[in-house]
């Protein structure tokens, strides 16, 4: 855990968010200080909370991505356990992928209607295919 977390990366990560809480903090009170003023507005005091809010957020953010790589999650469903049976060597089959991100009510399919033959796509075709040919003449 501590290699993981303390990697470049998360070192990174950890600056990002530890100078998003302080910048954030830092413009939420000048925001509530303005307000406070004699020639502040509500909107000041408004904006004062905002920027805590948005502290709140990069909070909860970074925690949910610590808490995230500590434990990573288990496969939800049937579907993301079928991703590694059919590999051979590890890797991951696309139509496995597919399978386990797309749900089945999601899926789209062809309309069954459908016409190969169309003649209205074909005379726009062969009408395309005159332009294309007095341009070139």
């Amino acid at each position: 855990m501590r290699r993981v977390l303390f990697s470049p990366s998360w070192l990174l990560r950890h600056l990002l968010a530890a100078g998003l809480i302080v910048f954030f903090m830092y413009m939420g009170r000048w925001q509530w200080s303005k307000g406070e003023s004699s020639h502040g507005t509500l909107q000041n005091l408004f904006y004062g909370i905002e920027w805590w809010i948005f502290t709140a957020f990069v909070l909860y953010l970074w925690a949910k991505m610590i808490i995230e790589e500590i434990r990573p999650s288990t496969p939800q469903s049937a579907g993301a356990a079928d991703i590694g049976a059919n590999d051979d060597a590890g890797a991951l089959s696309t139509e496995a992928l597919l399978r386990s991100a797309v749900p089945a009510t999601l899926a789209v399919s062809p309309p069954d209607d459908e016409d190969p033959d169309d003649a209205e796509l074909d005379a726009y075709n062969r009408y395309l295919a005159e332009l294309r040919a007095r341009d070139t003449a």
